[in-house]
């Protein structure tokens, strides 16, 4: 398939009509590497076989450059008058030739004279009967004699039958240059040039197998062929194979190159010159990085610059560079592919030396010298820990930072040196699979008592040796970095790490009080985020988090970067939030962390960060979400790897299963054995409580109490007793009212609500429904409005619907069946929302979605969005039960001012009295109280 060679054929034609009439010429093509030329020849002379010419062909080898006539006696076989002519004249002329740098000058060119002659008359003799085309391909590579004799021929064509036919190729090196350009130039009109394809033959070239072919896809091709008419037509095969049309492109603009478009690349690189070749390999080596300038390549291929500027010059002509490199990544590959594996990792290290004597990053060093084999010198230690550690905050890069580490390791003789690499390495391993890297953590527990890692390395090894329950071993570690720590910032590291050990192992150690706002705490202790982070540890684990816990850790997660080094401060920090009920501002971050986690491929953050997303969606009450975040942290990793943290997303994903009403799911995952270091760890007391409220769900009041029982004497044993964390005393209550024993449950409550103070949050507000259930039903109703507007301010629509069904059956035993009605409403949306089928099938007696997919005779938008704010905090409370005086100390106004907005609020929506309200507003409208 020719294409823009219009030109070329019908110079052609011209010449098959002039030589038919008896005029000989010479007709010269030249073109770049690649370019066509060959299949040009092919067609010019197939053109003139159909015309009746004899076509005497001939191609030069780069294998008999040397070879004497080597070319001519190619042609002899096509004539027998020509074979004559070898036989009784070429094996003299063989001989001859090897005694022709030793014979005197003019008995030479009397020899050369009579073979010269005798080849052209022979030639000439054939030309009487039938006209002749002598087609030549590849004349660059022609011995000197032949060109000798094509010479000799070409000049005395012109009153023959004879046309010449001459192909060589541009920015080659000839066997003998003069006679190359003097033959090439003979033609008459000059050569005819064939060069690379424009993109507008590239197109013709495409639509001919892909009639869709879009411009951007026709730039492409472009692109990656330079217009070599080879790689063009190979890549339209490649491209022809994909079914979709949207994947001939990347997003990069990178053409969709296959096996064909390699196949061709070989056959091209196999038509270079041996300089040409190594200037191509040493641009595929260095093909990322290569620095400006001729002379990287210069010196990676071994070459002297001019020859190297001619072969890129060459390769560039055939599409095979661009601006010193391989025009696509699988041209590059391709050429590396070809490559004996002993001269790609000379090369590699080569070009790493190269590089690194540039001042290239140490990345870019690395990447060679990880493709040497490993013989390396000391030099590359350094250059290859730098480049590990730069790899880990980019994303999808662990696995080549892992290779470049255990390099590094290998070739290193400097102990310290060898620490510092192989706490780097657990540092990688640990984010794709702690329990592969846990072996590491006896070696680096004793390099840091020896004191030959450094303090970071060694708080990396603590949090290892923390997660897999080494307690003892983590606590020794710490005090030998402790004894060492010689500024603030690494006495802050020091401080978390214990005190994080703290909090995750309570019962290890004895805990000293800590407060914020201590006198004798110094200035200078805060001026680091993780030293105040510690001490918001320190109080949160005496008492609730306050206001500066949770200001504390927002500034942590907003000047930290995800890292191995600052997962577990981050997981504090979230956890602080969550506890202190900001769980709307600690999904956001959750997200925004799991996001970047993905981004990095670290399945061990993920499975961390996931853990925490699952509990935040248990607190809000979205057992579906709760569920789904669980069961994607716990595949993350597998049990080893979760070690002693199992509890945590194993506790979150029980208890949501059994508030969907999956007992028996819930049931197969506390089949899962967990560790028993498990129980010595906060995560133990999480464990032990999911695992009493399926023992509720599936009516086994006594198995639950025992559980909670014992949550509470863990607690009491290592001075935690925080609802916050564990709220034991109410879900004891709660099995001691399955257990009819009312009174027990009382005490457990009254004991929990004076715990918790006067501050209206979680606990109180579960606490005042239980306490609800045991109350007369006039108090029971203010206990539940109570307990709703604190689960409502807190975000827990689960244990808010479970107060609403409560507070239902309450108004309908006083006889109020509107509210009851609007309240169980209100409840059943609020279980279909949080997919709490246990709850769901609670409700069914006193609701039916037959009955919720009914209309509600509620005023519309229009009416509601026409009370101003004040008017709709009134009706709100109003619609809740509140009196005139109650509304009035809520919103801080007299209780005229009350009246006049109920007023109002009672003529704009069309009613008559207070207890029209509920039925008149929307259930939701209630929650802007």
């Amino acid at each position: 398939m020719l294409v823009e060679r219009k030109q070329h054929m019908s110079r052609f034609e011209d010449a098959l009509t002039r030589c038919a009439e008896g005029v000989g010429t010479s007709v010269a093509i030249v073109g770049p590497l690649a370019s066509g030329k060959s299949s040009l020849v092919r067609r010019f002379t197939d053109r003139a076989t159909e015309e009746g010419f004899l076509v005497l062909k001939g191609t030069g080898t780069r294998t008999e450059r040397r070879l004497p006539l080597g070319l001519v006696d190619q042609f002899c076989h096509g004539s027998p008058v020509l074979r004559q002519v070898a036989h009784s004249h070429f094996a003299h002329s063989y001989r001859a030739s090897e005694e022709f740098a030793t014979v005197p000058h003019e008995l030479a060119d009397r020899w050369l004279a009579q073979l010269l002659h005798t080849t052209a008359a022979a030639l000439h003799q054939v030309s009487e009967q039938r006209p002749v085309l002598v087609a030549v391909d590849d004349l660059h590579h022609a011995d000197p004699i032949s060109l000798r004799c094509l010479l000799y021929l070409t000049r005395r064509i012109d009153q023959s039958r004879i046309i010449t036919l001459l192909c060589g190729r541009d920015l080659s090196e000839p066997t003998d240059p003069l006679l190359y350009a003097e033959l090439i130039d003979q033609a008459p009109g000059g050569p005819l040039r064939v060069p690379a394809l424009s993109s507008v033959a590239v197109r013709d070239l495409l639509t001919r197998r892909l009639p869709d072919a879009s411009p951007a896809l026709v730039a492409s091709c472009k692109a990656a062929t330079g217009g070599n008419p080879l790689l063009v037509q190979a890549l339209a095969t490649d491209l022809a194979g994909l079914p979709d049309s949207r994947a001939k492109v990347d997003r990069g603009g990178q053409v969709a190159a296959g096996a064909e478009y390699a196949r061709a690349v070989h056959r091209c690189l196999d038509r270079c010159d041996p300089e040409a070749q190594r200037v191509l390999r040493a641009s595929a080596i260095l093909d990322v990085e290569l620095p400006a300038g001729i002379m990287p390549l210069a010196r990676l291929s071994a070459l002297d610059s001019a020859t190297v500027e001619r072969s890129a010059s060459v390769l560039a002509a055939a599409g095979l560079l661009r601006s010193g490199r391989l025009p696509h990544p699988r041209a590059r590959q391709a050429v590396l592919d070809g490559m004996p594996a002993p001269e790609v990792a000379q090369l590699h290290l080569r070009a790493a030396r190269l590089l690194y004597d540039e001042g290239a990053t140490p990345v870019s060093v690395a990447r060679h010298l990880v493709r040497t084999g490993g013989d390396l010198d000391p030099w590359a230690v350094p250059v290859l820990r730098e480049a590990a550690e730069q790899l880990l905050g980019e994303p999808g890069e662990s696995a080549l930072a892992i290779r470049l580490l255990r390099l590094a390791h290998a070739i290193s003789g400097d102990p310290e040196e060898r620490a510092a690499l192989r706490a780097i390495l657990l540092q990688i391993e640990w984010r794709a699979d702690p329990a592969q890297a846990r072996h590491r953590l006896p070696q680096l527990g004793a390099m840091a008592r020896e004191g030959t890692l450094s303090l970071p390395h060694g708080i990396l090894a603590v949090h290892g040796m923390l997660w897999f329950g080494q307690v003892r071993e983590a606590r020794a570690v710490l005090d030998r970095l402790a004894a060492r720590a010689v500024d603030d910032d690494q006495q802050a590291e020091i401080r978390f790490a214990q005190v994080w050990a703290n909090l995750a192992y309570p019962g290890s150690v004895g805990r000293p009080a800590a407060d914020l706002d201590a006198p004798g705490r110094r200035p200078r202790d805060r001026t680091s985020t993780r030293e105040v982070l510690a001490c918001v540890l320190e109080t949160v684990l005496n008492k609730a988090p306050g206001n500066q816990a949770v200001t504390a850790a927002e500034q942590f997660l907003q000047q930290c970067t995800l890292g191995d080094a600052t997962l577990a401060p981050i997981a504090a920090s979230l956890g602080i939030l969550v506890h202190a009920d900001h769980l709307e501002t600690a999904a956001l971050w959750c997200d925004r962390l799991l996001a970047q986690a993905a981004e990095h491929e670290a399945p061990t953050w993920q499975a961390v960060l996931g853990s925490v997303r699952a509990k935040v969606s248990l607190r809000q009450g979205r057992m579906l979400d709760a569920q789904r975040h669980a069961e994607a942290a716990l595949a993350r990793m597998s049990v080893e790897s979760w070690a002693t943290s199992l509890g945590a997303p194993l506790a979150t994903l029980i208890q949501a299963m059994t508030s969907r009403g999956m007992i028996e799911e819930a049931a197969a995952h506390l089949d899962q054995p967990v560790p028993e270091e498990t129980f010595q760890t906060i995560w133990g007391l999480e464990y032990l409580q999911a695992r009493g409220r399926y023992y509720l769900a599936a009516g086994r009041p006594d198995a639950a109490l025992d559980d909670f029982l014992t949550c509470g004497d863990l607690m009491d044993r290592w001075n935690i007793d925080l609802p916050d964390i564990v709220a034991w005393r109410l879900d004891a209550a709660r099995a001691h009212l399955d257990l009819g024993d009312t009174d027990q449950a009382r005490n457990l409550i009254e004991v929990q609500v004076a715990q918790l103070g006067s501050v209206p949050n979680r606990p109180m507000g579960l606490a005042h429904r239980l306490l609800a259930a045991i109350s007369p039903v006039a108090q029971r109703i203010a206990l539940l409005r109570e307990s709703a507007a604190m689960l409502r301010r807190v975000g827990d629509d689960l244990e808010l619907a479970y107060t609403l069904a409560d507070l239902s059956r309450a108004y309908q035993v006083a006889g109020d069946s509107t509210r009851a009605r609007v309240t169980v409403r209100r409840a059943w949306q609020l279980a279909t929302d949080c997919h709490a089928d246990a709850l769901r099938r609670v409700l069914l007696p006193d609701f039916d979605e037959a009955d919720a997919a009914e209309p509600q005779p509620t005023v519309d938008t229009a009416t509601l969005n026409a009370l101003s704010e004040a008017e709709r905090r009134v009706a709100a409370l109003a619609a809740q039960g509140d009196t005139n005086r109650q509304i009035a100390n809520k919103l801080f106004v007299t209780v005229s001012t009350v009246e006049q907005h109920l007023t109002r609020v009672y003529r704009k929506i069309g009613v008559t009295r207070r207890n029209d309200l509920p039925a008149k507003l929307p259930a939701e409208f209630s929650e802007i109280s």
